[in-house]
């Protein structure tokens, strides 16, 4: 006897699937805390793996590093740097907060400049009234007390993240034996050889890429002049990772902040220009040529996902909607009953390439609901 899918059993299959988005989505918030540390380590293992990559391809006199030592030298160095830049951000934000006052006394000056220029006498007076309302250097403070946080927290990162390192040497042994049969265990193993080499190639250019970018505009900032230039370059090179609407605010930080410094709207104007330009040269022309077509995204769903990550986990939830958006797009194009999301997820409807071929169905993909 055969059971035909119907109507209500679609029905109820749509419940679950809603019900079990529900509750990711509750998880997701209510363990943000746990949760978000490790998203953060699993960003740091994928580029320790690429720097491992990196270290060991050198060759000394003919012959490589050992997998264990290129492996010791990418987290010791990536531990330096993200200690090293943390520690210079607060830095950089701790002095802003101490010349907050001149820097007040700054933008007050140029107002009453604005003023005069247009002929508006109390325009000063409107403007610094509304900004009255607003606290500043409470929300500095505030800027800083969290920045404070990422330092404790990176040390619940690194510990993740020794785990990590120290898991996947058994995991694949745990993989195989928790797969027995043949033809699931390769199957799992292409889709996970995919899900790795698509994200690991997204995350590693992406990194390149926003690197590239943050250091030209970095010396963009030197040579116009702009205090904390490292702080800057730090917030373009994370925005980066950000789609579409990153480049524009960490383009419009540095250069709103050039009014702060130096009181006139022509240091504002040309930070605006020169990053922006940098932004535009690298993203519009470089990072294609690198990337080229590496995810293949709708964009409409990427803005879906950015809002949405955004709204879970804030500025860590856009960084990590890409490559989470992708791999859902890998995963769902594997089995006939989700392939349909996987082409709505996808650019221009074209999944094959994505699709593992020259391998036996699941068992559960098969017609579990015949009987003799």
């Amino acid at each position: 006897m055969e059971t035909n899918f119907t109507p209500n059993s679609r029905l109820l299959k749509a419940t679950h699937i809603g019900i079990l988005l529900v509750i990711i989505i509750a998880a997701l918030i209510f363990f943000k805390d746990i949760l978000k540390p490790l998203a953060v380590a699993l960003i740091v293992w994928y580029i320790i793996r690429a720097l491992q990559n990196f270290i060991g391809s050198i060759k000394i006199k003919g012959r490589k590093a050992p997998r264990w030592l290129s492996g010791t030298l990418s987290v010791v160095i990536i531990s330096l740097i993200l200690q090293i830049t943390i520690n210079l951000i607060v830095d950089n934000l701790t002095l802003i907060l101490n010349n907050y006052k001149t820097y007040q006394a700054t933008f007050q000056i140029f107002f009453q400049k604005v003023s005069d220029f247009i002929g508006i006498s109390d325009l000063e007076d409107r403007i610094m009234g509304k900004l009255e309302g607003i606290d500043l250097q409470a929300y500095l403070n505030g800027i800083l007390s969290s920045m404070t946080s990422i330092l404790s927290n990176l040390i619940i990162v690194l510990i993740y993240l020794v785990f990590l390192l120290l898991e996947e040497v058994s995991l694949k042994k745990k993989m195989r034996k928790l797969f027995s049969d043949e033809h699931i265990w390769f199957r799992f193993q292409s889709i996970s050889d995919q899900i790795y080499t698509s994200t690991n190639r997204y995350i590693t250019l992406k990194t390149y890429v926003s690197l590239l970018t943050a250091g030209l505009s970095y010396v963009v900032l030197i040579i116009i002049g702009v205090d904390y230039a490292f702080l800057w370059a730090f917030l373009i090179f994370l925005f980066n990772y950000i789609p579409y609407i990153g480049s524009l605010i960490a383009t419009v930080l540095p250069a709103i902040f050039a009014v702060l410094q130096f009181g006139s709207f022509w240091p504002f104007l040309w930070v605006l220009l020169f990053v922006e330009a940098v932004q535009l040269v690298v993203g519009n022309y470089i990072e294609p040529k690198i990337m080229g077509k590496s995810l293949n995204l709708s964009p409409l769903v990427v803005v879906i996902t950015l809002s949405l990550w955004g709204y879970l986990w804030d500025i860590l939830g856009m960084v990590i909607s890409v490559p989470i958006t992708s791999i859902m797009l890998i995963v769902l194009a594997q089995f006939p009953s989700t392939r349909n999301i996987s082409i709505l997820l996808s650019e221009n409807g074209e999944i094959d390439e994505l699709v593992v071929k020259d391998l036996p169905d699941l068992p559960f993909e098969t017609e579990v609901n015949q009987h003799p």
